[in-house]
This record gives structure tokens, sequence and C-alpha cells, in this order.
């Protein structure tokens, strides 16, 4: 098991790699889409709040047809953040939100797309828009889940009784689980997990970025066999939380183990609005409501697809299944429904609760 003081060891010897890899003239040409998305990301990261944007930032988007598109998925189906009525948003002015990712689902084209890089990475930001206190620097939580595809996907074949008559075998990722993605130190299992957002004021931003992503073969090539990109990225983004600053410079980082391939989903820091009080304030025509519960993080230009089915489908255990399948069967043969709309989805569940009552309970050991 990888230690903490490892982990650092692994991030200094790759970030010394790099150095010495663009010294040489190894590195890849700036892209510089890339470049001026992050630039605008970080921008957007750490503008005052008070000073409502103008929306130019999104078109610095790497692909703005698959600007994120959020989706909260309630008892009686799919509805916009913009029909959650505001009298749902909590009073308090400072809340806590328990994030809780549950599954990412590719469609049949970025399926293909993700196959074809082998690899893919998922990264959920949140970041504070008020400080804690007055002697602290606004905060950001990140998570990253990121997997390369080295062999075929194996899926048991059933006939009409339920047997298994054989295996079909897929080039490509299979769906995965993504239930690590919860802010947590896995080189110290001991640890907290620390997948709760505090929003100060109600209010604060998070992005969603899928990518098809490629290893940099030359930095996987010099480093040493167990040391894995995996490990060395994923475990920094379990700590949390984390200054800007510091997460911007490790965003870097991750560009230089990860090239770019192709988008399945990205978004800009998108102001969430999570109180009433959030609500009164000053925020972006393009600011969403949220409320304890399950939503889902659609591209937008697949977002068509599945609105005439909003009424018919809901989320189980961060599968979206249809309202009319059989109950009895596990969630994840319901999510392959052919009645669900082939789109790309993330599910997230939030739990909103206030600070005062989760300070409150841990001081009680809770």
């Amino acid at each position: 098991m990888n230690t903490r003081r490892s982990f650092f060891e692994d991030v200094a010897l790759l970030s010394a790699l790099a150095a010495v890899l663009q010294e040489e003239g190894h590195a890849q040409a700036t892209d510089q889409k890339m470049s001026n998305f992050w630039d605008a990301y970080f921008n957007e990261a750490t503008r005052d709040p008070s000073l409502v944007s103008k929306g130019a930032t999104d078109s610095e988007l790497i692909d703005p047809a698959k600007k994120v598109q959020l989706i909260h998925a309630g008892p009686e189906g799919l509805r916009y953040p913009a029909d959650i009525s505001d009298s749902d948003l909590k009073s308090d002015s400072d809340v806590v939100v328990t994030l809780n990712p549950g599954h990412f689902r590719p469609s049949p084209e970025d399926h293909r797309a993700i196959a074809k890089s082998k690899g893919c990475q998922i990264r959920l930001d949140w970041v504070q828009t008020q400080p804690i206190m007055n002697l602290l620097t606004p905060m950001a939580w990140a998570g990253l889940a990121a997997w390369s595809v080295e062999k075929q996907t194996e899926t048991p074949v059933k006939d009409s009784s339920g047997k298994v008559t054989g295996m079909k075998i897929t080039a490509g990722p299979a769906t995965p689980s993504i239930g690590d993605l919860g802010f947590k130190d896995p080189n110290d299992p001991n640890a907290p997990v620390q997948n709760q957002v505090i929003l100060m004021g109600g209010s604060g931003r998070m992005a969603l970025n899928v990518r098809a992503v490629r290893v940099n073969q030359r930095l996987q090539g010099v480093l040493d066999k167990s040391v894995r990109y995996s490990s060395i990225i994923a475990p920094f983004f379990g700590f949390a939380p984390i200054a800007i600053p510091a997460l911007k410079v490790l965003t870097q980082l991750v560009g230089a183990v990860f090239n770019h391939e192709a988008v399945i989903m990205n978004s800009m820091p998108l102001q969430v609005l999570a109180t009433k009080g959030a609500r009164n304030g000053p925020h972006n025509s393009s600011s969403v409501k949220i409320v304890t519960g399950d939503f889902i993080a659609v591209p937008d230009n697949q977002t068509q697809d599945l609105k005439s089915d909003f009424e018919k489908l809901r989320v189980v255990d961060g599968w979206l299944v249809h309202q009319d399948n059989n109950k009895n069967e596990p969630v994840e043969a319901r999510a392959k429904d052919s009645r669900i709309p082939p789109v790309s989805y993330m599910s997230m569940g939030f739990t909103i609760e206030p600070l005062a009552d989760v300070v409150k309970r841990k001081a009680q050991g809770g």
C-alpha cells in the first residue's frame, strides 16, 4: 500500500520528469484551445460572486455542444433545475453538501471515443465563493476518476430463460462505477471520507468535465512499473479541501500525464444555489438550484433525446431506469432497458444540510 509520503514522492518525481521532457523538447505541442479553457476555467472559479458574469466564458469550452446540463431526478421523473421551487431551497445561510457520485454511462458514440483513446477521465470540482473565515481564502474540492483500457470487456449472453449461453466480447471499457470518486484519501484507508463541501452563503460553483484521454507514453515509459499514473493522480484529488492555486498547479500536472483525445462533457464552474438567501442574492442567469436528492449530468446536445421521457425515467442507486421496468430485476439490468435513451450521463446524489447541524453532529461524534 502506498503511504502519504510515497505519494508525494511520486508526484515530485512525475513533476521533475515532466519538466525534463519539456526541456528536452519531447513535450507535445501546446493545445491552445485546452490552454484557453483552463485559463477561463480558473478565472471563473475565482471571480467575485458579487460581479455577475456575462457568460462569456462558455465560448472557451472545448466543445460547446457538449456543455453539461444538470437535471434533477425526483420521484415523479426528471426536471430541469429551473423547475425546482424556490420554497424547496434551504432557509439557512450556510450549508454543507454531501456528495455521492453514482455512475457514469457513456452513449454508444462516446463509448467508441473512449475505447479508441483507451482511457477516460471524470473530474468533478466544487468551489467556494465565500471563505469560511476572513483569514482563509475560498477553497475547492475536487474528485478525479480515471482508468485505462487494457483489455476487452466480456459480458455474459443469456437466453430467454436467463441461462448464460456464452460471452460477448466488446473492445473498450465496461460501463464504470465511480463510487470511489468520494474525495477520500486512498493512501490512508482509516481517514474519514471527505465528500462534504461547505457552501458559505448557500452558494458555490460546480464543474464536471469528462474526457476521453490517452496516457502520455513518454512519461509512462520512464516511470517505474510500480508507479501507475492512476495511483499518482487519483489520490491527490482525494484530499479536500485544497487551495485554488494548488488545484491549478495540479491541473497542469494532470495535463502532462493525460493527452486529451475527445470531449464527453465539459463545463466551466457553474454557480449553484442551495438556499433562499443565495437565490435572492447576486447570481448568474445560468445558475442552477440544487436540493437534496439525485441529479444527472448530460451533454447539452443529448438532452433533447431525454425530453420526451422525462416523466418516465427515475434514478435508482445511481442508474437511470424506466418507471415500467420490472422492479424485481437487479438495477444494473434495469439500466440496460432499451426504452432508456442512449445518452451519456453521470449521476450524483446531494444531501444538503445546515452547517450548524453538521457541526453539532460532529461535535457529538456523529
